[in-house]
């Protein structure tokens, strides 16, 4: 029997241990703890993402600072407050994407790595490349380690399957499996003969976000299956897989659900850099 898992247990207890770790915070910087998120886009998928971020960033005690630029904005402009963010060490993101006429990967490399709350700067990816990912890391393969760990998924010697290769999920996520000790293949959307890659893996993560990309009837029996990328069908956001298929087939053993699973992961692996960088910068 397939089971259908969400991340909202285990994020709901991590958010009581956050609002702990924040009251010291706040205690030793003797102010509320802020995080800024900066968005230089009208794109809807921002919106909602930053309003997720609002929610669970207030719900665990921090200060969120939504920044929205308008579409005349400059390289200029975006510059100011990531450099007051550096200065002031205050952890920042920059919202991705960003208006076509920004130069976002310079406006990204500018982003001090001791503030840069996505991780995604060349000091983290580093470190996590060495085996070392323990303190800081890109959110979103965070929260899919996060969900694994929190469901007693072992990681250690099992063929895990990564369907992507994006600088910010794909790759850091290909090495995090791998410093756990997985037996990696990664795969992208345009492999050949995916089918096989996935009828051997004891775990897929699919981070690609094309619909019916893997197949139910490819899936290995007591297998795991991750869901990270999606796309939209009307205003329906659907997997790489369809999560009813598997779970009517009934070989895997876990599933991740449509919603409230990898994205909410990584919203609160979001905070918890947040978290972690003002305990490194500030000494707690």
């Amino acid at each position: 029997m397939t089971k259908i898992i969400d991340a909202i247990e285990m994020c709901e207890n991590k958010i009581e241990k956050f609002k702990e770790e924040i009251n010291k915070i706040e205690e030793v910087i003797k102010r509320k703890p802020e995080f800024i998120i900066i968005n230089a886009s009208d794109d809807e998928g921002n919106a909602r993402y930053i309003k997720g971020k609002i929610t669970e960033g207030e719900k665990s005690g921090l200060k969120v600072n939504a920044i929205k630029l308008e579409k005349d904005c400059t390289n200029c402009d975006v510059m100011e407050i990531i450099n007051k963010c550096n200065e002031e060490k205050i952890p920042v993101i920059l919202q991705l994407p960003t208006f076509e006429h920004l130069d976002t990967d310079t406006l990204m490399k500018s982003i001090d790595y001791r503030v840069d709350a996505d991780g995604f700067a060349k000091e983290w990816i580093g470190e996590i490349n060495l085996g070392n990912d323990k303190l800081l890391s890109p959110a979103t393969p965070k929260g899919v380690i996060s969900l694994l760990e929190y469901h007693d998924v072992d990681i250690e010697g099992k063929v895990v399957l990564v369907i992507g290769k994006s600088n910010h999920v794909g790759k850091p996520l290909c090495s995090m499996l791998m410093n756990r000790g997985a037996t990696l293949i990664n795969a992208n959307s345009k492999t050949k003969d995916l089918s096989s890659l996935v009828k051997m893996a004891d775990i897929v993560i699919s981070c690609v976000g094309r619909q019916n990309l893997i197949k139910a009837s490819d899936v290995k029996k007591d297998s795991v299956i991750i869901g990270v990328g999606f796309t939209y069908v009307g205003r329906k956001q659907i997997l790489d897989f369809d999560v009813d298929e598997i779970v009517n087939q009934g070989k895997a053993r876990l599933v991740s659900n449509r919603i409230n699973c990898t994205g909410k992961a990584t919203i609160n692996s979001l905070i918890e850099n947040v978290i972690e960088l003002y305990k490194m910068n500030f000494n707690i």
